[in-house]
């Protein structure tokens, strides 16, 4: 049996994050269990330190996986962990690089057969200055990752020595008792760690991302009738709690779906008497700032209107000039379409309009 101990204990304070970053989605799954998973299939014991407040959901994600409380600081979490270890040798790896690629774990295996301590690392192709403006060697240079690995007599024994000792990585504690030399495992592939704001945006926020709504309001004599944020020249507007703009409704509500953000009901419910005949280009506008918000861009707008009448070709370029204006982008990258129901059901005897709309949005990436 070989066993790991996965670091996951961390606070997501240098992402910028409510919660602790290892629960974040990759791929379908959180991130941690990237991680866990490559290891679990090379036949790895897993020790998972993690926080008291994400004990239990880690326990959730996998029963049979072994999870101890970690520490304020990295060394104290090691310590944690490795009071659960009891294999002859042991890999400490780093729960926020879940890109480990299993042919470096099972290189570090094949060298840690000649070394008691093996580190994974990289070499430095930047140049490197230090802080007085000289630079320095970067052929003696390497960059440190996870995983690391030791003969687990040796390193506990590092930890045990050393109990008020707070290092950013394990090979540091280990030197400060032994003076073995260090097996080194260079490579090549992605071993990224995701640490800051810019590395969750890189890594886990999507780049594109997709929205659809349709909205149906009837119609009302009593009311104007406004769309695309105009008034149309009608014997009818629609009904509704606020001022009933059918298309603008679709066009908001398809915006907070590509953002993941529920309908358009959760945030202006027509229970609310604030919203009573709200002007809707205020309901666009609210989208557009919660695009702004989580740092995300129209790329394009294809819309449709579905009604019997009144006809809506003249007025087309003068939505989508409203449009353009509240959400700051070019009238070129919406389309607003205008079409019949062919006489059927309620839109097709003008008892209804209805809309829809497709979006799609893009990360800025030059934001970051």
């Amino acid at each position: 049996m070989k066993s790991v101990i996965i670091l996951g204990g961390g606070s997501g304070s240098r992402t910028g994050l409510k919660e602790n970053k290892i629960k974040m989605m990759l791929n379908h799954k959180p991130m941690i269990m990237h991680s866990v998973d490559k290891f679990r299939q090379l036949g790895y014991e897993i020790i998972l330190v993690a926080n008291n407040e994400d004990y239990l959901y880690l326990k959730t994600l996998n029963p049979n996986i072994k999870i101890t409380v970690g520490g304020s600081t990295r060394s104290e979490s090691v310590r944690n962990g490795l009071k659960e270890v009891n294999t002859e040798y042991l890999l400490i790896h780093d729960g926020a690089r879940p890109f480990i690629d299993k042919t470096v774990i099972e290189k570090v295996e094949e060298t840690l057969k000649q070394y008691d301590a093996v580190l994974v690392c990289k070499s430095v192709t930047n140049t490197i200055y230090n802080k007085t403006l000289n630079v320095l060697d970067r052929n003696e240079l390497i960059e440190a990752e996870t995983p690391q690995a030791f003969l687990t007599s040796k390193i506990k024994s590092a930890y045990q020595s050393n109990p008020n000792m707070s290092l950013t990585d394990d090979i540091s504690m280990y030197k400060l008792c032994f003076n073995d030399e260090i097996g080194l495992v260079y490579h090549e592939t992605n071993n990224d760690k995701i640490t800051t704001k810019e590395d969750i945006m890189r890594y886990i926020t999507p780049s594109f991302r997709t929205g659809f709504a349709y909205d149906i309001h009837e119609t009302d004599v009593n009311r104007p009738l406004i769309l695309g944020g105009i008034k149309i020249e009608s014997p009818f507007g629609l009904k509704g709690h606020s001022d009933a703009d059918v298309l603008i409704h679709a066009v908001a509500e398809s915006l907070l779906g590509a953002l993941g953000l529920g309908d358009l009901g959760s945030h202006f419910p027509d229970t609310d008497i604030k919203n009573k005949d709200l002007d809707s280009k205020k309901i666009l506008l609210f989208a557009f700032e919660k695009l702004k918000e989580l740092e995300y861009s129209i790329e394009n707008i294809d819309a449709s209107i579905y009604c019997e009448k009144p006809k809506l070709a003249s007025y087309i370029p003068k939505m989508r000039e409203v449009l353009a204006s509240i959400l700051n982008i070019d009238a070129s990258q919406i389309n607003i379409k205008a079409g019949t129901n062919e006489g059927q059901d309620a839109i097709g005897k003008g008892l209804a309009i209805a809309a829809s709309s497709n979006c799609l949005i893009r990360r800025n990436y030059e934001n970051n």
